[in-house]
């Protein structure tokens, strides 16, 4: 343990408890940093010792900094509140002049109770600019998220890399698809309003775990098929000069005919246990990416989009750009 990063957090005359960073050297520390926590009583006898590595220690910081400190230079300025992401905005659109306030209400609300209690109590407030910064920072954050997904699928190895970032491990997956998987059912409102509910295709029992069976806002079936941002989309005829689908994308198709052939066969049958119709169910294809495309290689993905029927194949470029116009939409 090292002697300058030596500090004591508590002592009542009985019980000492200490801190201790291990692992450093001249000043520089790597992953290999531990945290020491132990106390020991008056005769300096240990009482309990613990050691946390780095991740042990980032869970715990990210813990703590869930959990805000009201600051008004007043006598309530340590007054500790459990934050969600929707008090943390709320706290943060408030002027200073404003916490005395949002202080003494906090006061009245139980735990499980404060947004509601805060959002019906200050009528002041602008709501829905507050419920926008909310929907900002969430799809901010996840669009980040997406395109650090992609970008480590294209130049290494996901599996293994995505472990390195701690906003990314929430969608870990021993397979690339089924990262991409997590994803997307962390944030089903990047196909707008077109869905309100995912059911499970392991119930169903017709389709692989990477797809996603989903029931559109008017109670109709849907299905999105996942595939990876590596897979390729189109190819090049060069004695045509033309562009046709690419064999990752054929299979793609091939399989998306089968499942809309099974859909219809188990009509009856998903209808009666799901209640949801089945009536020309369409069938996302999320695959490859398109951000390099030149003129001719995007009208070839428009007409093959147009001549495909009750098949759309959107890319992870496509998704990016949507999340980004929602963005747009709640700066406005």
């Amino acid at each position: 343990m090292s002697v300058p990063y030596h500090k004591e957090l508590f002592n009542n005359g009985k019980i000492k408890l200490m801190a201790n960073f291990s692992n450093i050297k001249n000043d520089i520390a790597n992953e290999n940093i531990c945290l020491h926590l132990y106390a020991v009583d008056s005769n300096g006898i240990p009482v309990f010792t613990e050691k946390l590595a780095i991740d042990e220690v980032r869970e715990l910081y990210n813990h703590l900094d869930s959990i805000s400190v009201i600051k008004d230079g007043n006598i309530k300025s340590s007054k500790f509140i459990e934050t969600s992401d929707e008090i943390g905005l709320l706290l943060g659109q408030l002027k200073e002049g404003d916490l005395q306030t949002i202080l003494s209400l906090l006061e009245k609300f139980k735990s499980e109770e404060k947004i509601r209690g805060l959002l019906d109590s200050l009528s002041s407030l602008e709501i829905e600019n507050l419920h926008g910064a909310y929907h900002h920072k969430l799809i901010k954050t996840e669009i980040n998220n997406l395109e650090k997904l992609i970008e480590l699928e294209e130049k290494g190895n996901i599996i293994d890399e995505i472990k390195l970032f701690n906003e990314l491990k929430k969608y870990n997956a021993r397979q690339s698809e089924k990262i991409f998987q997590n994803w997307i059912e962390s944030n089903l409102w990047i196909f707008g309003v077109d869905y309100i509910k995912k059911h499970d295709v392991r119930k169903i029992a017709l389709f692989s775990e990477g797809d996603l069976l989903m029931e559109s806002v008017d109670g109709y079936l849907d299905l999105i098929e996942l595939k990876r941002p590596k897979h390729s989309i189109l190819k090049l005829d060069k004695s045509h000069n033309c562009y046709y689908p690419h064999p990752d994308l054929s299979i793609v198709i091939g399989q998306s005919l089968f499942y809309l052939q099974k859909l219809e066969e188990y009509k009856l049958n998903i209808e009666k246990e799901y209640k949801i119709k089945v009536i020309m169910p369409r069938i996302k294809i999320i695959v490859g990416r398109n951000k390099e495309f030149n003129e001719e290689q995007r009208d070839g993905l428009r007409m093959l989009n147009s001549k495909l029927n009750s098949i759309q194949v959107i890319t992870y470029d496509d998704l990016v750009i949507f999340g980004k116009l929602l963005l747009r939409h709640y700066e406005n």
